[in-house]
């Protein structure tokens, strides 16, 4: 059990020099004609092991759904909706998400012959079954009948901080569900120790790790053990009904910034879930426990 431990803590670890050197998301464009003025355009994703992304509708809101935004341009209408054709599925098969890559197909039509740009961003998001990555947004201008041109990057916005180590915990004061605000150090200062879980009701193993943390948190409450569970959600209505179904009663709160959060710079947050526990004088005393590691550690704090 300690090697299984220990592989999953090597892929974390695996996982965040992705986040931070290279994105494991890559993408390439292509435009051919297929009538006169009529052009089919297509964005290729690949996608390196082992992560995912997800398609433009993502059932039961896990996942940030890939989007993308064209930019208006008075010589190109965009002609039906914008089709997708992952690797790993069948045609007209559904699935969760694409790990083995994925092609985005847009038909447009050119009012004229004249040479035309086309632009737009993309927003999407890379897990895995340990984490997810913060959501990335990139721009890029693609020239539709001009063979010469190449694609160009116009800004790229992976939105990760530099992962950095945490050093100190420091209180914080942010809202509840009910909009009430809740201080940290009212519910720190009370316990013996405090599990801080950043989490967002779209990350798959976020709500893994939650559920597994409730009969931890169901057995040692008594002994002083409490839980704050940080939410990196924008839509107050999902993150509330996630707090719902999962049924996590430990306190939870939110500025619903996601990684633009004050939270997520203050810890140098890269991925999620990410968690910490400290004592009750804020002296953090473990990070990133899960699982057997995260109730062998609660064994040791409390005996």
């Amino acid at each position: 059990m300690r090697k299984i431990s220990l592989f999953i803590l090597l892929s974390i670890l695996t996982c965040l020099a992705v986040a931070q050197n290279n994105h494991p998301v890559s993408w390439k464009f292509s435009s051919q004609q297929i009538a006169p003025l009529t052009y089919e355009v297509k964005f290729i994703a690949s996608i390196a092991a082992p992560f995912h992304i997800y398609p433009q509708s993502s059932e039961g809101g896990l996942g940030m759904p890939t989007a993308f935004i064209f930019e208006p341009n008075e010589n190109l209408e965009l002609q039906g909706p914008l089709s997708e054709q992952g690797m790993d599925k069948k045609k007209g098969e559904e699935v969760a998400y694409y790990s083995n890559g994925v092609t985005f197909t847009q038909t447009v039509k050119l009012k004229s012959a004249q040479k035309t740009d086309l632009s737009f961003v993309i927003k999407y998001m890379a897990c895995n079954d340990q984490m997810c990555l913060p959501p990335s947004k990139k721009a890029f201008t693609i020239a539709i009948n001009d063979t010469d041109k190449a694609a160009t990057e116009s800004t790229s916005s992976g939105l990760a901080a530099a992962d950095k180590k945490i050093l100190n915990y420091e209180d914080f004061v942010m809202p509840g569900p009910d909009g009430k605000l809740v201080t940290s150090k009212q519910i720190t200062a009370k316990n013996k120790y405090t599990f801080i879980d950043f989490w967002a009701s779209w990350c798959v193993p976020c709500r893994v790790q939650g559920r597994a943390l409730i009969p931890l948190y169901e057995k040692y409450k008594a002994k002083g053990f409490d839980v704050i569970g940080i939410s990196l959600d924008t839509n107050p209505t999902a993150w509330k009904k996630a707090i719902d179904a999962d049924q996590y009663t430990w306190t939870n709160v939110s500025d619903m910034k996601g990684f633009e959060s004050e939270m997520v710079k203050r810890y140098g947050i890269t991925a999620i879930p990410r968690n910490f526990i400290i004592d009750q004088s804020g002296v953090i005393v473990a990070m990133d426990l899960h699982g057997e590691e995260l109730e062998k550690k609660l064994l040791e704090l409390f005996k």
